[in-house]
Order: structure tokens, then C-alpha cells, then sequence
């Protein structure tokens, strides 16, 4: 990963993080679990997907019609699937 790129993913985690941290009604549900006599370990895991763009793309404002076959089955086009596949969501 490229140094400026590495540089903005974390600080976008540093922001999720914060926005975490600051939010008043997670500390107020935070506060009311412990004060019925629990601890709180709270985790999040949160995945982000970048993707260079391709200099040559044109920018296409309007979203696609999804094209589905007589038989039912829906066809990605292979951003689709790239997408799909970045989430770890299987393509067949």
C-alpha cells in the first residue's frame, strides 16, 4: 500500500474511532449496562475496500439497470464482483 494511501486509512480509523468514543448515546447505553452490574468490553471490527481508479474510467452519474437472465439470475458486471469479493462474500 502506498505511503499516502496508508496514511489516510488510518487516519479515516482514527475518525471511526473518535466518532465512537464521542458519541454521547453509546456512552449513555454504556453507562446503563454497568450500572445493572456489567462489565463492557465493546469491539468493533469495521473493513474498508479501496480501489484505484482506472484513469481511463468515465464517471457515469446515473446508476445501471440490474440485468437479470430469464432464469432468474442476476449478472454482475466485474465491479460487482470485485466488490463481492473484496466484503469476502463468494462469487460463483
Amino acid at each position: 500500500m502506498k505511503p499516502e494511501l496508508q496514511n489516510l486509512m488510518e487516519e479515516l480509523q482514527t475518525a471511526f474511532n473518535d466518532s465512537v468514543c464521542e458519541s454521547d448515546r453509546i456512552a449513555a447505553v454504556l453507562a446503563e449496562i454497568k450500572s445493572v452490574g456489567y462489565d463492557v468490553l465493546l469491539a468493533l471490527e469495521v473493513t474498508i475496500g479501496v480501489t484505484a481508479v482506472k484513469p481511463d474510467a468515465e464517471v457515469n452519474e446515473t446508476a445501471q439497470p440490474v440485468a437479470v437472465s430469464a432464469n432468474g439470475e442476476i449478472q454482475l458486471t466485474e465491479d460487482d464482483e470485485q466488490f463481492l469479493r473484496a466484503m469476502k462474500i463468494g462469487v460463483a
